[in-house]
Formats: C-alpha cells, structure tokens, sequence
C-alpha cells in the first residue's frame, strides 16, 4: 500500500514537467519562417530554404508571404537541381494563382528545368520538345515581359538541338540507303526548322539526293532556298547588309513550293504502296523495305499533325 502511494506521486510530478515543456514551447510567426527561410536562401541553402517556406506554407497557408514562398519554393528546388520537384511546385503555383504577374518567371524556369536536363542531339530529344513548349509559351504569352527575349533565344537553341536530332535520324537513312525515309525527315526538318543551321544543312542534302535522282528543277529549289537562308542570316566574316543585287528576288520562299512538292512524291509512295500498277502479280510491285517505309511515312506525318 505505501509503494503505491509513492508511484502515483511520482507519475504526477512527470505529467506536470512535461506540460510545462509544452507550455513554453513556442510556435514561430509566418513572419519569423518568411525571415528564415529567406535567410537560408541568401546563403545558398536551397534546400532548408524551400523546407522552411513549406513550412511556412503548412502552419500559415493564408499568410501574406504565400504567394511569394509558393515561389520561391519552386525556385530554390530548381537552384538545387531538384527538377522533379522543382517543377511540381511550379505547376502548383499556376494552379494556385493563374493571374499572377509572376507567371512569365515561372514559365520560364519550367522551361529551364527541361533545357537543363537537355541530353546531346543523338539522343532522345523529349525534353528539348517540353523545354522549348514553355519558352514559346512565354515569347507568345508574355511578350512586353523582360523574360521574353530570354525565352526566344533558348527557345533558338532548343529548336536547334531537336533540328539536329532529325538531321542525325536523316543521315542513318542514307546510310541505310532509304531514300524515302530520308527525304521525308529532311522534309519534316526544313518544314518546322527553316531558321535553323540544320535546317541548311538538310537542304543541301536534299539538293544531292533530288539531283542523283534526275529531279534537277526539286534540286534548283533546294538551292535557292538554301541561298534564301543564307542571305538572311549573315556569317560573321560578311558585311551585315549584303548588296541589293546579292538580294533574293521577291516573291514566294523557293521552301514552299519544295516542301508542297516533296510531299506530293511521299503521298503518292503512299498510294503506290496501297494500290501497286496493274493488280496483283502484274506491273512492278514495291519491295517489303519500301512498302515498311511508306507505312512509317504515313505514321510520322499523322503523329506529326496530332502534335
């Protein structure tokens, strides 16, 4: 009996020191987390900077700093190379706040955190596409923004890698001796990319092929609309106003009609492919590699008009 009354005195000296503990610990102020993690952030310390704005966040969701730390949250998971998580908090933030004047800012670095994650031209070039899909959103969408001409010249490099990566894909046709598939990319290529390098490029290849093939007027194209090109992006070496006679004459870009042309062969390949002359087991019939290759044409060209 007496052991007992002992223990129960004891049980509540412990009760009481531990509320005394919980009633001086003290729950900081959205001011003093905003005043945290900002300290954190100017010390390069991304990581407890965005726990501590979600912190923030959690235990003062309506505060006045909201907007700003959802933010910077954002922000600092991309200066630490969180992309995934960098990205997540940037798309909360549009969800969270469609009319703020931060937009152009996040869209920007949603783009970044894509380039940055940008593999070489022989590669998959996924992300490029992503990356690119929000600089042109910024350049279209937010145009009178400072980030605007930031996001048009990495949109230019984007376009440049992807250009690249179907120049590559072009060139292993020609090794392959698919023609067909090869002119289709080198098509596809100048089609989307005009104003890239590559895109010159696929011109002159398209110049060698479509004269190898006796089709000297396709080939006259595709030199003039390579000369177009290089005419109005002057190389460093040139003077930046080239003469009034060097000057292309006006009139439809030579592109244009090429394109509208080479798509006309690939659509009746196509039909070739289909419908081969004369019925079955009459007139020449295509090859099994030809057939696959117009039926992989035919592919590109419906993914591409879905895109």
């Amino acid at each position: 009996m007496m052991r007992r009354n002992i223990v129960w005195p004891l049980w509540g000296i412990c009760f009481l020191l531990l509320g005394g503990c919980s009633a001086t610990e003290k729950r900081l102020s959205a001011k003093e987390y905003y005043a945290g993690a900002g300290e954190a952030f100017s010390q390069e310390d991304f990581l407890t900077a965005a726990d501590q704005y979600q912190d923030l966040l959690d235990q003062y969701p309506l505060n006045p700093y909201a907007e700003e730390a959802q933010l910077k949250i954002g922000y600092s998971r991309y200066l630490d190379k969180k992309y995934t998580e960098a990205l997540a908090a940037f798309s909360d933030f549009e969800r969270m706040y469609p009319t703020s004047s931060h937009l152009p800012f996040v869209q920007y670095y949603r783009g970044m955190a894509y380039l940055d994650q940008m593999r070489s031209f022989d590669r998959d070039q996924s992300v490029t596409e992503k990356a690119d899909d929000f600089f042109r959103l910024v350049s279209d969408h937010h145009g009178e923004s400072s980030f605007a001409p930031l996001a048009e010249e990495k949109s230019r490099v984007c376009r440049e890698s992807i250009a690249q990566r179907e120049l590559y894909v072009a060139d292993f046709h020609l090794k392959k001796k698919s023609q067909l598939a090869a002119k289709a990319r080198l098509r596809g290529l100048v089609e989307e990319y005009p104003e890239t390098d590559a895109a010159a490029a696929a011109l002159a290849r398209l110049q060698e092929i479509l004269t190898a093939e006796g089709k000297t007027d396709l080939a006259e194209m595709a030199a003039q609309a390579a000369a177009v090109r290089k005419t109005a992006k002057p190389q460093p070496d040139e003077v930046a106003t080239p003469e009034k006679e060097d000057l292309p004459a006006p009139g439809v870009d030579p592109l244009l009609t090429l394109v509208t042309e080479l798509k006309k062969q690939e659509n009746e390949a196509r039909q070739l492919a289909a419908h081969p002359p004369g019925g079955e087991g009459k007139g020449k019939q295509l090859t099994k590699e030809e057939k696959n290759v117009t039926v992989k044409l035919l592919g590109d060209e419906e993914q591409n008009q879905q895109k």
